[in-house]
């Protein structure tokens, strides 16, 4: 590889980090809202589960999305999450109806950030490969 093709290289792959800082700024803002609507929707019926859930869908959005963490990882604390919640929730009891709402959302929405990631970074890249009229 001769200096024009690293120089070339280098000045790509500075244009994606800034793609990708671009997304990760919009990001910032947009997830905490999506993780405060599902807590509202999705959280056991005491002010405890809400705030919880609320913290918890914002920390586990933010390490997949931002951070890009393992899906794996944050799914499985998710679900550790879900159980204690929902046994305290419920004093001691399991509540499978309220365990899958809250559970089953939370992990969906995850693995759709998870995976959603990568093509926002090319969606974001390809668009402005296009020429404007």
């Amino acid at each position: 590889m001769n200096d024009q093709e690293q120089l070339k290289m280098l000045a790509i792959l500075e244009q994606q980090k800034l793609h990708q800082q671009q997304v990760d700024r919009v990001l910032k803002v947009v997830l905490p809202v999506v993780a405060f609507l599902l807590a509202m929707i999705c959280a056991n019926f005491n002010m405890l589960s809400t705030l919880g859930t609320i913290v918890m869908m914002t920390v586990a959005f933010w390490m997949v999305g931002i951070r890009r963490k393992l899906v794996w990882h944050w799914a499985t604390i998710v679900i550790v999450y879900c159980l204690i919640d929902n046994l305290y929730s419920y004093q001691g009891s399991f509540n499978l109806d309220a365990f899958g709402r809250q559970c089953g959302t939370t992990l969906v929405f995850l693995w759709i950030i998870g995976i959603g990631r990568p093509y926002i970074d090319r969606w974001l890249m390809k668009s402005d490969a296009t020429p404007r009229k």
